[in-house]
Parts: C-alpha cells; sequence; structure tokens
C-alpha cells in the first residue's frame, strides 16, 4: 500500500499517539468542529432571512450553500483529525483555503456597506479561518513528523 492509498484509506499517522502532536490534533480538530458550526448557522440565517422576504429565496438559498458547505466538509475534515489521520488535516486545509477567500471577501463587503453587527461577525469569522488554518496547517506538519 503505497503512502497515498494509506492516507486515503483513513490509516492513522505513525506520530498521532505522541502527546505533543496528540496536543495539536485536538486543538486543530475542535476549531474546525467550531467553525463549521458557525459556517452552518450562517447559511441557516441566510436561508431564514430568505425565507422572510420570499421573492430573494431562490439567490439567498443558492448563496448560502457557499458556507453550509464549507461548514459541512470542516465537520467531516474534523472527525479525521481528531482521529490523527493524515487525509483528515490536509482536505481541511484544502477547504480552509478556499474559506479564508470567500471570508475575506464577505469581510470587505461587510466593512464597506454593512451594518455593524455584521462587521463584528465577518471579523470574527475571519479571525476563527485564520486561527483554524494556522492550528490546522500545525498538526498537519506534526502528523508527518515534520
Amino acid at each position: 500500500m503505497t503512502h497515498i492509498d494509506a492516507m486515503r484509506a483513513g490509516v492513522q499517522s505513525p506520530y498521532a499517539n505522541v502527546p505533543e502532536v496528540r496536543r495539536l490534533t485536538r486543538l486543530a480538530g475542535f476549531a474546525a468542529v467550531a467553525l463549521g458550526i458557525a459556517l452552518v448557522a450562517c447559511a441557516v440565517g441566510l436561508v431564514a432571512s430568505g425565507l422572510v422576504n420570499t421573492e430573494y429565496l431562490i439567490a439567498v438559498s443558492v448563496v448560502a450553500l457557499l458556507p453550509g458547505i464549507t461548514g459541512v466538509s470542516l465537520l467531516m475534515a474534523s472527525r479525521r483529525i481528531l482521529r490523527g489521520e493524515i487525509y483528515g488535516a490536509i482536505k481541511a486545509m484544502t477547504t480552509l483555503v478556499a474559506t479564508v477567500g470567500l471570508v475575506l471577501l464577505g469581510t470587505v463587503g461587510a466593512l464597506i456597506e454593512g451594518p455593524w453587527p455584521a462587521k463584528v461577525l465577518m471579523v470574527v469569522l475571519t479571525v476563527g479561518t485564520v486561527t483554524t488554518m494556522t492550528l490546522v496547517n500545525r498538526a498537519d506538519r506534526a502528523l508527518k513528523g515534520q
């Protein structure tokens, strides 16, 4: 079995049970869970706001897919990170790279045009995304033994 096949099969990293690596994977996993829940909550909030004004429901629902899919993907990857699988960290990192771009665009838009609750929410999401990205990067490196 090659290294790539082992990653996809869900094989644990040989470093997964080292206490320092375990601590990093727990931090990264719980940060990914928190960010995933926050993104899913944002998606649900967008759909709920679309229900209030039904003429924009389809457009709002399509826009709500972005944080919803990203949040669910992070929740799935965080489960693998918590188990100590390298593939979970790689999947979460890929998702976070896409997420940070979307969140930064949303933050710039909120800071320019949004009300103050939207500004606060988007800044908090940006800080949470960058923090989660840093923690997942550290866990990924630790799981690879670097």
